[in-house]
């Protein structure tokens, strides 16, 4: 019986929004190169609220724990004046949120999760430093960073009697009613009404995140492929294609020429300036894809693209395609 909240029945099975739910998630990171080994990262994140339930803070069903969902009271007909003061207070100063959800819930027992807390926001700063000397060709990353910052600066402005519920670790309480009595008579407990009921800085039951900063070292074992390549390849445009010392060093020849390109596909470049129709395009691509042109024939595949072409669309050709040379 001891689940994580109940309400009447425990074996009654339900179904209702799991504890670790955060619907909405969004990170941001920014990094600023300070110098060429030194650069300063920032990482915020921004998360939707948690959900959490409306719970009684004793035990008023005898299972032995304390878990049991509250009774959200109407303030006109509350049967305690108190009780219906307190619950008015509390719907009028509470945060949207939490109003939302205990108005919605009125002369009822409240639903497992069915109130959520505030977005919460979390902002870290993180320096790197990648050393080039000692032999670590930048393999090494030693990094100081900040966990928390915001709750940090939220104790530091308001003090950690007056905490805003900044940075991580921001619970709302979920504790509505409390028990101050039994009354035989009438065979009702006596409540007493949260009035920080939804708030963070009451929630976390002294479990917080404090913080931090912290320090933390990286180091990339093995090969850098990625920086080999272009080692190869600053060698390569230094030596020469054709340099034999390139290929013995690096184990794999210079790469091929590459062949001529062909000018009949560049001719059809220009359809739209030539006014070439559907019939000549495919002409064209026939021809471009002839072997004559595979075998570098040149001047024959250009004899035909000109008895495709009108005298005027000739003439609109660029010179340096007319030629067989052409690059």
């Amino acid at each position: 019986f001891a689940a994580p909240t109940t309400a009447a029945d425990p074996n009654v099975r339900e179904w209702a929004t799991s504890d670790l739910e955060r619907r909405h998630a969004f990170l941001a990171t920014v990094t600023l190169p300070i110098a060429s080994a030194l650069e300063l990262g920032a990482i915020g994140r921004l998360t939707s609220g948690a959900p959490f339930t409306p719970v009684v803070g004793s035990d008023i069903n005898g299972d032995g724990a304390r878990n049991d969902r509250a009774f959200i009271f109407v303030p006109a007909t509350a049967p305690d004046t108190a009780v219906g003061n307190a619950m008015r207070t509390l719907i009028a100063d509470a945060p949207g949120a939490v109003r939302r959800c205990l108005i919605s819930q009125l002369a009822r027992v409240a639903a497992r999760n069915s109130c959520t807390g505030p977005w919460q926001p979390s902002f870290d700063l993180q320096l790197s430093w990648r050393p080039a000397g000692f032999g670590l060709e930048r393999r090494l990353t030693v990094s100081v960073l900040t966990v928390n910052l915001m709750g940090g600066l939220d104790e530091w402005l308001h003090g950690a009697a007056h905490l805003h519920g900044w940075g991580y670790a921001a619970a709302p309480d979920p504790v509505l009613l409390y028990v101050r009595g039994f009354d035989p008579a009438t065979a009702r407990f006596r409540y007493l009404v949260n009035g920080r009921f939804g708030a963070n800085s009451a929630g976390n039951g002294g479990v917080t995140v404090p913080f931090q900063i912290g320090l933390q070292a990286r180091l990339a074992l093995g090969p850098n492929r990625m920086r080999d390549r272009l080692r190869a390849t600053d060698h390569r445009a230094t030596a020469g294609p054709d340099s034999a010392a390139a290929t013995a060093h690096w184990g794999s020849p210079a790469p091929a020429p590459q062949p001529p390109a062909n000018p009949i596909v560049r001719i059809m470049s220009f359809r739209d300036s030539l006014g070439l129709s559907a019939e000549q395009v495919t002409a064209l691509h026939a021809i471009a894809d002839s072997l004559d042109v595979l075998s570098q024939s040149m001047q024959r595949a250009l004899q035909q693209v000109r008895a495709v072409l009108t005298p005027e669309q000739w003439r609109k050709v660029p010179e340096p395609l007319k030629s067989p040379e052409a690059p």
